[in-house]
C-alpha cells in the first residue's frame, strides 16, 4: 500500500503543491493585469481611442475567463485560490498602473506584461510536465498560444 497521498484527480499532493503555488502566483499576476486592462480601456484618449478601447475590452474579457480557469485549476488540484486583492498585490510581480491615456504607453505596458506572463506560463508548463499534471499543461499551452499571438499583433501595431 502506497503512503503517497493523492488529490481527487490522482496526483500526489507533495508533487503537485509547487504547481498549485505557481498557479497562485499566476492568478495574482492575472488579476492585477486584468485591473490594469480595465483602466486602460476606460482612460484611452486620442486618435487610437476607437480601436484600442475595443481591444482592451476584448483582452480584459478574455482575462476574466482565464482568471476563472486558473482559480478553478487550483481548486481541482486541492488548493485554495486567493480571492482578496490585497493578497494579489503582495504576490504579483505585475504592478498596478493608473490614469494611462497615452496609447503608446498603454500598448507598451500590455506588450511587456504579456511577454512577462508568457515567461511565467512557460515555467508553469515545465513544472506541470515534470509533475505529470496534464490539465495544467493544457491550460498553459492554450494561454501561451493566445498571448503569443497578442504579442505579435501588438509589436507590429506599435511600430507605426
Amino acid at each position: 500500500m502506497s503512503t503517497n497521498v493523492k488529490n481527487n484527480v490522482g496526483l500526489e499532493i507533495t508533487v503537485i503543491n509547487p504547481v498549485i503555488e505557481k498557479l497562485g502566483d499566476l492568478l495574482a499576476n492575472y488579476q492585477v493585469f486584468y485591473t490594469n486592462l480595465r483602466g486602460l480601456h476606460w482612460n484611452i484618449q486620442g486618435d487610437k481611442f476607437y480601436e484600442l478601447h475595443g481591444v482592451y475590452e476584448e483582452y480584459y474579457n478574455e482575462f476574466a475567463e482565464k482568471i476563472d480557469e486558473v482559480a478553478e485549476r487550483i481548486v481541482i488540484l486541492g488548493g485554495v485560490p486567493a480571492n482578496r486583492f490585497s493578497d494579489y498585490l503582495k504576490i504579483s510581480t505585475v504592478k498596478e498602473i493608473a490614469g494611462v491615456s497615452d496609447w503608446k504607453i498603454g500598448v507598451r505596458n500590455v506588450l511587456e506584461t504579456l511577454q512577462f506572463l508568457v515567461s511565467k506560463l512557460r515555467e508553469l508548463h515545465a513544472l506541470a510536465i515534470k509533475s505529470g499534471d496534464h490539465g495544467t499543461v493544457c491550460l498553459a499551452n492554450h494561454a501561451i498560444k493566445s498571448f503569443e499571438k497578442k504579442i505579435w499583433m501588438l509589436a507590429v501595431y506599435s511600430k507605426e
